[in-house]
């Protein structure tokens, strides 16, 4: 289960591109809640408090300031280069609900089938479950301590998935899988190496003759 992180916000009375910049520039941030039917509301954040959250992979805030109770990090907005927050919704939520929220799936352990010369494909880095908000985990994860060249570990194979949670995607997609290396042909190779004849000289030297 994700820790639940705490965040401190104000209310924004003034919006708009010019103010968010000045905000943006004091080091702080804005922000939107909204969600159950009640009135959005403009907030402030710190920008470096809001990287912590997001840093220890938490999706779930308890507000303090001048909002309380908890949010889901709904969408952060960074700049082109992945380097400035800019803004953040966040989405009210009661403990006692089931919400959809997208957990990134890691690996545990070390494949057999590597050390044997494999090689490690991850094609499904992340699924969405419905959970509860309180057992919204920070990541999921397979182990591939038995995981061979041609084997593969599927949504069904986490490890860790919170009781009630409910994939939102299908059991048998396939997670993690070990795939033997491509193998060079070495005559192909070879064959390529060749130099091909160039027609035309050899024409113009028999035509000296």
């Amino acid at each position: 289960m994700a820790t639940i992180e705490k965040l401190q916000v104000t209310k924004r009375t003034a919006t708009g591109r010019a103010n968010n910049r000045r905000l943006r520039v004091t080091g702080k941030m804005p922000a939107v809640l909204y969600g159950h039917k009640e009135e959005s509301v403009s907030l402030v954040v710190e920008a470096d408090q809001l990287r912590a959250v997001l840093r220890h992979g938490a999706q779930l805030v308890e507000l303090a300031g001048d909002a309380s109770g908890q949010a889901l990090l709904q969408h952060v907005q960074w700049d082109v280069f992945q380097q400035h927050l800019l803004h953040v919704d966040l989405l009210r939520v009661d403990a006692g609900e089931r919400i959809t929220v997208e957990v990134p799936i890691h690996t545990k352990g070390e494949a057999p089938g590597v050390l044997n010369g494999g090689l490690l494909e991850h094609p499904l880095h992340s699924i969405e479950i419905e959970t509860s908000p309180a057992a919204i985990p920070e990541a999921l994860h397979v182990n591939i301590n038995h995981l061979e060249i041609g084997g593969d570990l599927r949504v069904s194979d986490i490890i860790d998935m919170p009781a009630g949670a409910v994939p939102q995607v299908d059991a048998n997609e396939v997670v993690v899988a070990c795939v033997a290396p491509m193998v060079v042909d070495e005559e192909q190779e070879a064959g390529g190496s060749v130099e091909p004849e160039v027609i035309g000289k050899a024409d113009e030297e028999g035509g000296e003759e």
